[in-house]
Formats: C-alpha cells, sequence, structure tokens
C-alpha cells in the first residue's frame, strides 16, 4: 500500500521508511537492549524493500590486463 500512496514520491517513501527503522531501533533497543533483532534485520524489515536500495556489496568488475 505504500508504494502505490508515494507511486510519486519515493524519495519521501525512503525518508518515512527511514524514520520508522530509527523509531523502531530507538524502542527496541530501550526496552530490551539484549534479545532485539539484529540492524541488518530491522534495515531489511524497514528500508530495503524500499525503492532507492542499493546492494550490499559491489558487484565485481573483471580485472583486464593491458
Amino acid at each position: 500500500m505504500l508504494k502505490a500512496e508515494y507511486e510519486s514520491k519515493m524519495p519521501s517513501l525512503s525518508i518515512y521508511l527511514a524514520g520508522l527503522l530509527y523509531e523502531a531501533m530507538r524502542d527496541l533497543y530501550h526496552l530490551n537492549p539484549h534479545d532485539g533483532p539484529s540492524p541488518r534485520a530491522l534495515y531489511d524489515r524497514f528500508v530495503g524493500w524500499g525503492p532507492f536500495r542499493r546492494p550490499i556489496v559491489e558487484p565485481a568488475t573483471p580485472h583486464r590486463d593491458t
């Protein structure tokens, strides 16, 4: 539903998702700092599916000897 709602405002969707990630991290680590999800898991859940994600590792470019 968010992608449809923000269809013409994708940068706004990314900012909104990042804000939700921040709030979730603050709440989770404040309430239970030892058993919360990893930062990577939270990123994937809140931001990773959004419109402007980048790969974790850039694809390797072939090395050419000249």
